[in-house]
């Protein structure tokens, strides 16, 4: 008995996204050495692993779904925006479990500064909808911010998987 169709296209674009793992953390790392906050970092992290994602996905993934018509009158930049919007989502889902994961880790006692009070310093904030403050400066967690991406990267897979296969790369009528 051989794989479901959309259980192969899921192995070919969890293969893609692990590189994009690999992409996602090696970048964050590297952002953060050129001294980007956290924050930053992270967002900055996932955009590339997007471009890096789609453009695997194309010549790998979802290549036996396209054809000739597929290349003409702008389709490979239609599938571009549809898969950065899909991503762009994802990416938004990922990047507020990194940072409600950094804020659970401070809260844990995981923080790097051990004489650190999450609850004196942030529940004031959330109370006051001083989330951005958050957002900006978002507890030092040393690399336990690597496990809140990781964590955030999974929620965003699910998602991008079913909307990428359905929408972007969903079968096509020839004309």
């Amino acid at each position: 008995m051989s794989p479901s169709p959309l259980f192969t296209f899921f192995l070919k674009f969890g293969a893609v996204g692990g590189s994009g793992v690999i992409v996602n953390l090696a970048f964050l790392a590297g952002f953060r050495e050129l001294g980007c906050s956290d924050s930053l970092a992270s967002a900055m992290a996932i955009e590339v692993s997007i471009l890096s994602n789609f453009m695997l996905n194309e010549r790998w993934t979802f290549r036996d779904r396209l054809s000739s018509h597929d290349y003409v009158q702008g389709a490979l930049i239609k599938r571009a925006a549809r898969f950065q919007l899909v991503s762009l989502i994802g990416a938004i889902a990922q990047w507020v479990t990194f940072l409600i994961g950094n804020v659970a880790w401070a809260y844990l006692g995981l923080s790097e500064d051990p004489n650190a009070d999450p609850w004196t310093s942030y529940a004031p904030l959330l109370i006051n909808s001083g989330w951005q403050a958050m957002v900006m400066t978002p507890p030092k967690v040393g690399n336990w911010i690597y496990l809140s991406q990781l964590i955030g990267i999974a929620v965003a897979t699910v998602w991008n998987f079913l909307v990428n296969y359905y929408w972007t790369w969903g079968e096509r009528k020839i004309p």
